[in-house]
Parts: C-alpha cells; sequence; structure tokens
C-alpha cells in the first residue's frame, strides 16, 4: 500500500501551522508546538 503526503506552505517565518482537528499550533519562526490559544505544551 502506498500514500501520497502533500504540504503546502511558503517557508516564510511568519507563517503558522495549524491542526484544524486538535488544539495544536507551531510557529514557522522556532519550530515549537502550542496549544492554538498561545500556552505551550508542558
Amino acid at each position: 500500500m502506498t500514500g501520497t503526503y502533500l504540504e503546502v506552505g511558503s517557508r516564510s517565518h511568519a507563517d503558522v501551522v495549524t491542526c484544524s482537528d486538535i488544539d495544536m499550533m507551531s510557529p514557522s519562526s522556532d519550530g515549537r508546538f502550542l496549544h492554538k490559544d498561545g500556552t505551550p505544551y508542558e
């Protein structure tokens, strides 16, 4: 079985990755994983 993965973005430091189905985001500027309200995961 094979799969295809498509990632869309500009690699700009201003980009923010968000996950629509879970409470997670990651600013491209530093690569941290945060809750959508900006608090870090412990």
